[in-house]
């Protein structure tokens, strides 16, 4: 048997919380279905789209590069690669069909959740889902920059301050315009979003953590303006930040 499966689950943030850093005794897929997750494994960092996937070695220690936004959901599938199989495909990828491989990984769940699993139909939707990677075009994941690498660690310690992809590039001795199109081809995102979603997970995470005003959590988080801060937090949330506080004070559970 060269594929032995094992447990799967489906999780669905409500913006707290990020994935913990650990090494575990399995094998583990993770397809995005929604939003964007940053995870590293050893001295690889991997940033996750809708439709892509990665694969975590078991014993490699992996975890989590940034808070988890609250539009996140991703399907994780843990098992264990007895013959090598892994060594055959990329380590990620993006679906060459999402909802295929979606519907799949949810057929695996549902069989998992019956009273009294069947391991033939598990291994049979196991080999399935794997065929649907192999057909998934490899991401073409290069080595990051330092520069681009320097923007990012930039990014992530001075988000409170006055932040552009001007300033940003006066900091790092660079062209604005080079600066910008390489974190983008990077990261698929550009500087000013970077800058943004940065401070909107460090909003949430107040909101949650501290009994801060969200006046004062806006301000910490590096806005200026109320009314742009309630905007830009609702577009990415899909909630005001005082509803966002309420929700989270509720319990709400982040997995399903």
């Amino acid at each position: 048997m060269s594929m032995v499966p094992f447990n799967i689950g489906k999780f669905t943030s409500r913006g707290r919380g990020t994935h913990p850093v650990r090494r575990i005794d399995t094998d583990e897929l993770i397809l995005v279905v929604n939003g964007e997750l940053r995870m590293f494994e050893e001295e690889r960092t991997f940033d996750l789209r809708p439709g892509e996937w990665l694969i975590l070695r078991r014993g490699r220690r992996h975890g989590g590069m940034a808070a988890y936004p609250g539009n996140l959901s991703f399907f994780w599938l843990h098992f264990l690669d007895e013959d090598g199989l892994l060594e055959m495909l990329p380590q990620q990828g993006r679906a060459a069909d999402a909802g295929i491989l979606g519907n799949y990984l949810q057929n695996y769940r549902v069989e998992q959740d019956r009273p009294h699993p069947d391991m033939e139909i598990r291994m049979l939707l196991l080999q399935l889902i794997f065929a649907e990677l192999r057909r998934s075009p490899e991401l073409a994941v290069s080595a990051v920059s330092p520069l681009v690498l320097a923007a990012r660690q930039q990014i992530e310690l001075k988000f409170a301050e006055v932040l552009t992809v001007a300033t940003l590039s006066r900091q790092l001795g660079c062209n604005a315009e080079y600066l910008g199109r390489a974190f983008h081809s990077t990261y698929h995102e550009t500087v000013s979003s970077a800058i943004n979603r940065t401070r909107l997970e460090y909003a949430a995470k107040l909101l949650t953590e501290s009994a801060l005003s969200v006046k004062e959590v806006m301000s910490l988080s590096g806005f200026n303006d109320p009314a742009y801060f309630r905007r830009q937090f609702k577009a990415f949330y899909q909630t005001t930040p005082a509803k966002y506080r309420s929700r989270s004070r509720l319990g709400h559970r982040n997995t399903e």
